[in-house]
């Protein structure tokens, strides 16, 4: 028998494990796509950021228009870059310096104007990967996925908006890591603290001890990461403050542009104190069980021999990317009001949203209620459109910012709710139809209405009768 201390403990374990498992779903319709992080990269290039610019370069020269016919040439602007990766314009000059000096990847000005562009040496890469992990053969094909997967090894799945969260590329690689394995602790009925051992979080996204607690420091200040002692001898445990990044990711709570180089929030060598956060008078208090001190004369913990297996494919998807191959958490939005047809509530969602994106959108509408529905009926102008190639959150999110801005302009949106005005018409008129034939019948069944209706049958019966009786005195004899 459990005490009543103990029987508490476990209901609000309980409670807990069912609200980490409604915030999930949710929380990965807001994240939209996310990169191919290849962690045997980092052991190529000794640096985590490196390799994140090299695995987007990778997926660029295998997936890019017309990157044939240019000789395997493609372009990106430093705000691109930053887009896709988080990387900031001092950490993209570090990373590409990186790559050029491993003779990995060339440089060139082209076109008029001038703009730069970039080319794998994939012979190179090749020749790297094969000394050092064998497959490839003397000459590679980059198209053959089967081969691919063979050179680099399994992929970590690096969700570039979580950067921001966080602070910078280091801690957006560690917690899009620990969403993953949360993910897989809740699917399997358990709680969702992780494992946080140094040799662990190296072997599986190749962060160096002194990174891996900058990067944890960053979390702890975001709100969003907490961790504890377990266990006898106690070992170190993390968990994701789930509630905290959803409200993160849905109340815009995101950094603000840097003036100085165009970048999103801090970056890594920056201080992150200036970080905007929602819900500051939350009771609860950061902390993180690790010491204030640098460690002293720590080298880099980066060997081939603790790679471990990791998530997601070998290659960046080409599709909407919020889903993971792995059993999930159940869906928290099966309640009563997305029973509705169109999600419930006093919003009109498009047919095919999922139910946790509809969570998110509902979520993300907040700030600007008095256009809410006018931002749906694009989306799902765009959707029947087939305009919407990646995530409808995020193709929602966009509509948003541009609202916010002042520049949303409805335009397929204006049929969506023009259709939808006429099939409320439609409905209107058959329900006053269906409602008067009702009233009819019910009316016809009152003893009243049957007793007027005998009387009338007498009456025309009766003059029948006279009829006949005066049409037999009129015959001549």
């Amino acid at each position: 028998m459990l005490s009543r201390a103990d029987r508490v403990m476990v209901d609000a374990s309980a409670l807990e494990s069912a609200q980490s498992a409604a915030h999930l779903p949710v929380i990965w319709s807001l994240l939209g796509r996310h990169v191919a992080f290849h962690r045997r990269l980092v052991d190529l290039t000794n640096s985590v950021k490196a390799a994140l610019l090299l695995s987007q370069s990778i997926y660029w020269t295998r997936h890019g228009r017309d990157i044939a016919q240019s000789g395997g040439w493609f372009h990106k602007t430093t705000e691109q870059w930053n887009w896709e990766t988080g990387l900031s314009l001092r950490e993209q000059s570090g990373a590409r310096e990186a790559l050029k000096g491993l003779a990995l990847l060339e440089e060139c000005r082209l076109g008029i104007p001038a703009r730069v562009h970039f080319r794998l040496q994939l012979e190179s890469l090749r020749g790297f990967l094969s000394d050092r992990w064998g497959g490839g053969g003397e000459s590679a094909d980059w198209s053959d996925r089967v081969m691919l997967a063979e050179m680099l090894g399994p992929s970590i799945a690096y969700h570039r908006v979580l950067a921001e969260v966080g602070g910078g590329v280091h801690a957006g690689l560690m917690l899009s890591r620990a969403l993953y394995r949360t993910r897989l602790q809740i699917a399997r009925d358990r709680d969702a603290w992780v494992c946080n051992a140094t040799a662990r979080w190296s072997a599986e996204v190749g962060l160096t001890r002194r990174e891996q607690e900058n990067a944890r420091r960053d979390l702890v200040l975001a709100g969003v990461w907490e961790e504890a002692l377990r266990g006898m001898p106690p070992s170190l445990i993390a968990r994701i403050r789930l509630d905290a990044l959803l409200t993160l990711l849905t109340q815009g709570a995101m950094p603000a542009v840097n003036a100085t180089d165009g970048t999103v929030g801090p970056v890594c060598d920056e201080a992150t104190d200036s970080f905007v956060q929602k819900g500051e008078t939350s009771l609860w208090q950061p902390h993180m069980l690790v010491s204030t001190k640098a460690p002293s004369q720590f080298r880099q913990n980066r060997h081939p021999s603790i790679y471990t297996k990791s998530t997601s494919e070998s290659v960046q998807p080409q599709h909407r990317a919020c889903v993971v191959r792995e059993a999930s958490a159940p869906d928290p939005a099966a309640s009563a009001s997305e029973a509705a047809p169109g999600g419930g509530g006093d919003l009109i969602f498009p047919d095919r949203m999922l139910p946790q994106e509809r969570a998110a959108a509902r979520m993300l509408l907040q700030p600007c209620a008095d256009q809410a529905q006018a931002l749906l009926d694009e989306l799902a102008g765009r959707l029947q459109a087939e305009g919407v190639r990646g995530s409808p959150v995020a193709y929602l999110r966009g509509l948003i910012a541009r609202a916010q801005e002042g520049t949303f302009i409805p335009e397929l949106g204006l049929a969506v709710a023009a259709e939808r005005l006429n099939r409320q018409l439609a409905k209107k008129q058959r329900v006053a139809r269906e409602a008067e034939e009702r009233e009819q019948v019910a009316v016809r069944a009152t003893p009243a209405y049957q007793a007027r209706i005998r009387a009338q049958r007498e009456r025309l019966s009766q003059l029948r009768d006279d009829m006949k009786q005066h049409l037999a005195a009129s015959r001549p004899r």
